[in-house]
């Protein structure tokens, strides 16, 4: 469900350290009275020297072929396509590939894509717990009742907006057995 790869974009910069805006050729702020293209330079060269190389892997998935194509799109535009993979794949049958693994998730909220939210939200926490153990998940969604479907407890809740939809960011934390058993032997 990587959509049009926004998220994986914006986390390929972040692991690099990679200024926004970095391939854009023309700002406002150029053509005022007082630009200083000597500073803006300096600044430029700046962020460029601290961008750091990046070893790891991003990954998407998404089922919807028109999303594939657009996140593929947006990826070569950011020229991001040696950092960030693009695959077609149901997550409903996808399997924990990556070690270790962070997953970032921001499946439909029934905004522009009409789904059923109480089995959607249920199959996905199924996914979670059979596919995707010791695995760090976060989710983002407006809709507050489908997220409860899940059925799992998120680790942290965060309040954002999405435009003007409010949301929740949620943080679920998978191991392998239970939760307890986890525990028990992390402080052993």
């Amino acid at each position: 469900m990587c959509g049009s790869g926004t998220l994986l974009i914006e986390a390929a910069m972040i692991a690099m350290d990679l200024p926004a805006q970095i391939f854009r050729k023309r700002f406002g702020f150029q053509n005022w009275n007082n630009y200083d293209a000597d500073l803006f330079s300096k600044i430029k060269e700046f962020r460029i020297n601290r961008v750091r190389q990046f070893d790891g892997k991003i990954v998407g998935y998404d089922i919807d072929a028109r999303m594939l194509n657009a996140a593929r799109m947006n990826v070569e535009a950011a020229e991001m396509e040696d950092v960030i993979e693009i695959k077609k794949q149901d997550f409903f049958e996808s399997k924990k590939e990556l070690f270790p693994l962070l997953m970032v998730f921001n499946p439909p909220y029934d905004e522009r894509i009409s789904i059923n939210d109480d089995d959607f939200y249920k199959k996905i926490g199924d996914t979670f717990k059979t596919h995707y153990p010791n695995t760090l998940a976060w989710l983002i969604s407006s809709d507050l009742e489908a997220v409860k479907k899940i059925g799992l407890r998120p680790s942290r809740k965060i309040k954002l907006f999405n435009g003007k939809l409010e949301t929740r960011f949620l943080q679920y934390e998978m191991y392998e057995g239970t939760k307890k058993v986890h525990k028990l032997e992390e402080n052993k």
